[in-house]
């Protein structure tokens, strides 16, 4: 690793008012602070030292004995338990020392921990504007454009991934410009298939929505619910709208519109498409009785006892899902996706090697079988095989995804009240007593207002 002295800066889920009051208070806690650079050179934060070469054994032990604070999601607890000990193992003069939160109460406290006296080194935010954006404008986090291209990962398997943890020189919007996180897992949505049921009615899974929109009155007339759905938290219809919306439009005006970039709009003839589809099928029956007033949770596991052909879901709803008696396939090129919480190095670290050699350690095919096998996808894919055939489709799903550029994140990530707006507005458009035009321009509204109030 070579370095060079730098004098500057280079699923989803909705946020609790509490982590927006957090994050505003960090802000005004860096007052002084300048907004962060922009494009695509690399730097590393003031008083750091850039990185040209991957982190070396003899650089991370001249720290001498270093313990490494990270905070992360409990939900990483199943990967770490083998990471960390393999992590110490090469670099035995270095000590992890990891607290784990649950999602929202790290959303809740980050901004305020990385802004505080003794910050973690290493530490998890969350993709959009009031944690992850907040972290960016009060320079609380290292560039990592350097890092980046020291390890290959802008050229290598999963370099699209990246894009979520890019941010503008202001801060307002994320997508592109210089890179401040990455993260080792990945999401993918799609449409799983009850396999006995799907032969009972004479038909063959899904490979498209195409496929989808045929199949689903065969299976209505059969006398089975065509779409388990449960929809009494909004999100699961947000996600069966992005893998319509997708199929009808680019997917970088999409992710454009995700990020935040300026001159972008949601009133669009693909969204108005994708709400009309949404109230037909409500109006046929296609989702069964019932399910703005069935949680997800109670959706997936109705379906998992055999109640409905389909799932529109998410790659995380597939662990209860029994590999034997059921499928998984996408409804476009790829299927809609994202990736998951980025890793951030705090701009204050004094093991800055260490915390790179981590975020390395997460980033190689070794640890994305890792992934795998503890039921989660990896944004390194290369290597990576599947245990069982769900497991399996599910990856092939997720490469196709991450190839055909269709990992355009969630819509909650705009706004921390989108998640709120949207789902109602989708619910009266299921109903029947909104338009698909009254929804997009509903949408429209609270993106911008979002936006004057940065």
């Amino acid at each position: 690793m070579t370095y060079i002295r730098s004098d500057g800066a280079g699923r989803s889920r909705l946020l609790a008012g509490a982590a927006t009051t957090v994050a505003l208070a960090a802000l005004f806690a860096c007052a002084g602070c300048s907004p962060p650079g922009a494009g695509s050179s690399a730097g590393a934060a003031p008083g750091q030292s850039m990185i040209t070469d991957p982190v070396t054994t003899g650089q991370v032990a001249a720290l001498g004995d270093t313990t490494l604070r990270m905070w992360a999601d409990q939900a990483e607890k199943p990967l770490m338990r083998s990471v960390i000990p393999a992590f110490e193992k090469k670099y035995p003069n270095v000590k992890v020392d990891i607290t784990y939160k649950s999602f929202d109460d790290l959303v809740a406290t980050v901004v305020n921990a990385a802004s505080g006296t003794r910050p973690p080194d290493l530490f998890q935010g969350n993709i959009g504007h009031a944690v992850d954006g907040t972290l960016v404008k009060a320079r609380l986090v290292r560039p990592l454009d350097d890092v980046a291209a020291a390890y290959g990962w802008i050229t290598g398997t999963g370099a699209s991934t990246l894009a979520p943890a890019r941010w503008n020189g202001s801060g307002t919007a994320f997508g592109s410009g210089n890179l401040y996180g990455m993260s080792p897992i990945s999401e993918v949505q799609g449409v799983y298939y009850n396999k006995a049921l799907l032969k009972k009615v004479g038909l063959k899974p899904p490979r498209s929505l195409a496929d989808l929109e045929k199949a689903l009155p065969v299976v209505e007339r059969a006398g089975e619910e065509p779409i388990m759905l449960g929809n009494s938290d909004q999100y699961a219809a947000t996600h069966l709208f992005s893998d319509l919306a997708v199929t009808h439009q680019s997917p970088a005006s999409v992710r454009d519109w995700i990020g935040g970039r300026a001159g972008s709009t949601f009133v669009t003839a693909g969204n108005e498409k994708a709400a009309a589809t949404m109230a037909d099928w409500a109006k046929k029956g296609y989702f069964g009785p019932g399910y703005d007033g069935l949680s997800n949770e109670d959706a997936v596991s109705r379906f998992a006892k055999g109640t409905g052909v389909f799932f529109v879901g998410g790659s995380w709803n597939g662990a209860t899902l029994d590999p034997a008696k059921f499928g998984f396939g996408a409804l476009t090129t790829g299927g809609a996706g994202a990736t998951a919480s980025p890793w951030h190095i705090s701009a204050s670290s004094k093991a800055t090697p260490a915390a790179v050699a981590f975020l390395a350690a997460l980033h190689t095919p070794k640890t994305g079988q890792e992934i795998l096998d503890t039921g989660r996808l990896p944004v390194v894919t290369d290597g990576v095989k599947g245990t069982n055939s769900l497991q399996s489709q599910t990856l092939d799903a997720l490469k196709r995804t991450i190839a055909a550029g269709t990992q355009i994140g969630y819509y909650d990530w705009t706004a921390t009240d989108m998640l709120t707006v949207m789902g109602g507005k989708l619910q009266e458009v299921m109903a029947g007593r909104e338009s698909g035009a009254d929804f997009t321009e509903a949408v429209q509204d609270a993106w911008q207002k979002a936006r004057r109030d940065r």
